[in-house]
């Protein structure tokens, strides 16, 4: 069920991952999304690095339950899996012609996001580490209909909800300490809503780290839809840990 390219050093935390055993609601989340053609062109895409079908069992600490328990359901989140993409090809790629000319930020013509800022930074300037690039992490959510305030439109508090974990994993994603046990503290997020989120519907959930600064990480995150439309965005700022401060679930 999983994608794995080679050629890149991924990050140095692995995912949390539970194929068979995960207590999603669909029971094969990677058929579901892949049934789907523009989810299928996503998960198929070779810069993709992983798909992974994301762990939903509570933990007995009662850890995560939010994400775990209460939006993992038939009319919460149906369905959930998280990938991480390269922006730029490989010689391989570029050769197979899979992205269009190596250009950064486009494959057969259409760019990776409508948000600029979410593709800016890295680079050494940017404090990014070759041996653990600042990929883009990347969620699809199966959003039911009890997630809505008005009719058929979602919370707007479970914009920063979805956005938070999402940019909040490709945080933890950076630790320097490579293990489970580290991560990093949300201390500042900003967020923009664009556009009402229909529900049901499902969303592509997208975060990336832009700059390092020491412990300080800058992270830029979207919500966008099946065409592509940015439906919200937002930025923010991680603190890396050298302690147990609990991870992100997405």
């Amino acid at each position: 069920m999983a994608t794995t390219n080679r050629a890149v050093v991924g990050p140095a935390v692995k995912p949390h991952s539970a194929p068979k055993d995960h207590n999603q609601f669909i029971k094969d989340p990677v058929a579901h999304f892949r049934a789907i053609p523009w989810c299928a062109a996503l998960l198929n895409d070779p810069a993709v690095l992983d798909v992974i079908v994301v762990d939903r069992r509570p933990l007995p600490s009662g850890e995560s339950n939010f994400v775990r328990r209460v939006m993992n359901g038939p009319t919460t989140v149906r369905a959930c899996v998280t990938f991480f993409r390269m922006l730029e090809p490989t010689s391989g790629q570029k050769n197979k012609g899979a992205l269009t000319g190596g250009v950064p930020g486009q494959e057969k013509g259409r760019a990776i996001s409508a948000s600029k800022e979410l593709l800016q930074g890295g680079g050494p300037a940017d404090g990014e580490d070759p041996k653990n690039p600042f990929l883009l992490f990347n969620a699809l959510l199966d959003l039911g209909e009890d997630l809505c305030s008005y009719s058929n439109t979602l919370h707007g508090g479970l914009f920063a909800v979805l956005m938070d974990e999402v940019m909040g994993t490709a945080a933890n994603f950076q630790s320097p300490y490579g293990d489970q046990d580290h991560g990093a503290y949300t201390v500042r997020f900003n967020t923009h809503f664009r556009k009402t989120v229909q529900t049901p519907q499902i969303v592509l959930v997208r975060g990336r780290v832009v700059k390092r600064d020491g412990r300080k990480l800058h992270v830029r995150g979207t919500i966008e839809d099946k065409d592509g439309n940015v439906l919200g965005e937002a930025d923010g700022l991680w603190i890396m840990m050298a302690q147990n401060v609990g991870r992100s679930q997405l």
